[in-house]
Formats: structure tokens, sequence, C-alpha cells
């Protein structure tokens, strides 16, 4: 299936999952992608691997993921605040992927990811993104953490080495969260 019939299907699955005010509220999260299918296809696909503990959906499987991660959401929680959760996540991705971004040493990382088409960092950015909207982290933090983005980026673009950041991005923010818990126990 082709990033666009990917997103067909999916439309046509929301269209039966959901009820019309949250379907339009689904469409307007598409819209924000300005018909950039292709854009909005990678967005599902980093949104779905941080929803699979940091497990990417395998080739051709994006809609199945879907499909299965969606029904399962809808079981434990209102159609409202799953979706709610993609649109905070799509805003996110769309600050970092086209970079809306103010502060300069932030927005000078984030160039430089990009520049390095460290793609796969991305479920972790917005994981990062979510924790810094959210105050969990501070500017300092942030900054850090793209820091070493940007340097195992570079690291890899220079050895060709094909490390994944999404997996190691993964590991990094259960530390952060469990550094976080021993701070508030202790």
């Amino acid at each position: 299936m082709t990033k666009q019939e990917t997103i067909q299907s999916i439309m046509k699955f929301l269209e039966l999952a959901l009820s019309e005010n949250a379907l339009m509220f689904f469409y307007d999260i598409k819209k924000s992608f300005s018909e950039d299918e292709d854009l909005f296809y990678d967005f599902l696909y980093h949104y779905l691997t941080i929803q699979k503990d940091g497990t990417a959906p395998l080739e051709g499987r994006l809609y199945a993921d879907f499909c299965t991660y969606f029904s399962h959401m809808l079981e434990i929680q209102s159609e409202e605040k799953v979706l709610e959760q993609i649109a905070r996540y799509a805003k996110y991705y769309l600050i970092l992927r086209l970079e809306y971004i103010e502060d300069r040493d932030f927005a000078r990382s984030i160039s430089v990811i990009n520049a390095y088409e460290a793609w796969d960092a991305y479920p972790f950015l917005l994981e990062l993104m979510d924790d810094y909207e959210n105050n969990r982290i501070d500017l300092t933090g942030l900054l850090d953490m793209l820091h070493m983005v940007e340097d195992l980026a570079f690291k890899r673009l220079q050895t060709g080495e094909e490390n994944c950041l999404s997996g190691l991005s993964m590991e990094i923010n259960k530390m952060l969260y469990e550094a976080n818990e021993s701070r508030r126990i202790g």
C-alpha cells in the first residue's frame, strides 16, 4: 500500500469508528498538514512508534497498527481524549519539521537535526517536546538532549554506522523518567 492509500484507508476506518464531530476534528488535524499526505503519513508513523514503546511499525503495517492502536485506545478513553493527544503531537511534529521555533538555540538544533535527516529521532523529539511543553524539563534540559541527538546523527553521517536513533531515544526517555521519579521519592 502506498502512503496515500494508507492514509485513505485510515480515513475510511475512522469514518466508521468515530462520531461525526470527532471525525471532523480528525479531518482538522489532517488539514493542518496542508494536504501533504506524505508528511501526515510520516507523522502517524512516528506517533505510532511512540505508542508502541519505540517499536516502529513494519513496512506496510501502518494501517493495521493504527487501527489496532486506535481501537484499543477507544476502549479505555473517550474519542475526544484520544484525538486531543494526536492533535497535540501533530502540533509538535509540525513545529519540528517546519521549524516554527522562536528560541534561537532550539531552532538551530532542530535545523541541524533536520539537515542530517535524522528522521528516526522524531519519536524521541516528539516526546521531548511534550515534556518541554508540560514543564517536565526546562529549556536547558531540552537543549542538552537536542545536542546529544545532533552529535549522534553527525556521528552516523561521518561513520556510516546504522545506529537507530529511535530505539536509543526511548531508552533516554525512560532514564529521564526514572531520574525524575527518584527525585520525587527522595
